[in-house]
């Protein structure tokens, strides 16, 4: 392929935006890296992650009402993400899921018995899942970093407030409240932000900053393959007793036909100071960071469990044989067939996701926001490695809920 002048124009914008989300990923000043995380301890951490939804029930539908194949998924890359974790359970304050990890690293969820993943003791991690949206079963993919925040890698009280913010050029209005060493935030202006805003870090000398973004990948093999992202950085500063300032920069761009399409970095520029006592309504004011975990953790606490008694042995304990890799999946639809169907699709995903790790071990990961053009090579070699068979299904007919277990070996 010949890169023209827009090519190379993006690839700078895009190597720049990388090595911002690199350096949210490192959290500069917060802290150093832990020899041994496990068993996990109770605190403030930074969870910096990729999460990667991908469409299994509407690859299925497309599949057999059109004969081909095709690949539907949405990734969303987070930097500066603070979580807090109380006697081994994690609550996610993006994606709302409580985990809970024990002292061995495993990793598992009461809300959602198909979440499965491991920590390992230098705070690397990863977990994949099921998710239903709209009665669509979706494969779950998340892996990440967690590094501890002891006080001394936060700031101190001196940059604590409550700040008004505003960018002349657009007219966007934020409201946030730093506390304890964390900056929680919102917009005020009626806008939609386009994500929901989560507590990040304030460091020793004032500085903050997180970014996130979000790729789509539509591919129909033998007609398209589409590619877009959507990225914001943001990076600011407090000054005690003047105020603060940040400035976010959007950038959009699109992958189709071989070509890149349009970007645009659009950069604001926000300033503010601490307001006055009364000036806005309590309501408008952001929650402290530990108000804002616990409302989560409760809301996440509330949502209805399944019912083990419900599921076989082997899905709720994987089993374990040297040499092979298990995965299971599980589906709830009136059709025993089309369930099962589903069921062994959501655990080939698994699988897949689980050889895309060790793949990831052994070779050297380029990171960039273009897609994940090394993620999605990684991805697709996972996939062509696929080679299982079935070791159990089960259909409950009281559920209408179909269970599938796979093994592969592996090297």
């Amino acid at each position: 392929m010949r890169y023209t002048r827009t090519h190379k124009r993006l690839i700078l914008i895009i190597i720049a935006v990388a090595a911002f989300i690199l350096s949210c990923a490192t959290t500069e000043g917060a802290g150093e890296r832990t020899v041994n995380l496990l068993p996990l301890g109770d605190g403030w951490y930074q969870y910096d992650f990729t999460r990667t939804f991908r469409g299994i029930e509407d690859e299925h539908n497309f599949a057999v009402n059109f004969g081909m194949p095709m690949r539907q998924e949405l990734t969303w890359r987070y930097a500066g993400v603070v979580v807090n974790v109380q006697g081994g359970f994690l609550f996610d304050p993006v994606t709302g899921i409580e985990l809970f990890i024990d002292d061995e690293g495993q990793i598992t969820s009461r809300e959602n018995m198909s979440i499965r993943g491991s920590l390992d003791s230098d705070g690397t991690f990863f977990w994949n899942g099921l998710h239903e949206e709209h009665g669509r079963l979706n494969s779950v993919f998340v892996r990440g970093t967690l590094t501890p925040l002891p006080a001394s890698a936060r700031g101190g009280r001196e940059f604590d407030g409550i700040f008004h913010l505003a960018d002349s050029g657009s007219g966007r209005q934020i409201l946030a409240r730093v506390s304890d060493g964390f900056y929680t935030w919102s917009f005020i202006d009626g806008e939609e932000a386009g994500f929901d805003p989560w507590p990040t870090l304030i460091r020793p000398d004032g500085s903050f900053s997180f970014g996130m973004d979000m790729s789509t990948i539509m591919e129909m093999t033998g007609l398209s393959s589409q590619n877009f992202t959507t990225t914001v950085s943001v990076e600011g500063r407090v000054i005690p007793g003047q105020g603060i300032s940040l400035e976010e920069v959007s950038l959009t761009a699109g992958l189709g036909a071989d070509q890149f399409g349009e970007q645009q970095a659009r950069p604001q520029i926000f300033s503010g100071t601490a307001i006055r006592s009364g000036e806005f309504p309590n309501e408008a004011i952001p929650a402290d960071i530990e108000t804002v975990i616990n409302a989560g953790r409760s809301a996440a606490r509330a949502m209805p469990r399944p019912d083990p008694a419900n599921y076989p042995d082997w899905y709720r304990t994987l089993p374990r044989r040297q040499g092979y890799i298990f995965a299971a999946g599980e589906k709830t639809f009136e059709t025993r067939e089309t369930a099962l169907v589903l069921a062994e699709a959501a655990a080939a995903a698994s699988l897949a996701n689980q050889v895309m790790m060790r793949i990831v071990a052994t070779t050297v990961e380029v990171a960039n926001t273009a897609g994940t053009m090394i993620d999605d090579r990684v991805r697709t070699e996972a996939l062509q490695r696929l080679n299982y068979r079935i070791v159990e299904q089960y259909f409950n007919t009281q559920t209408r809920t179909a269970f599938v277990l796979l093994e592969m070996r592996v090297e």
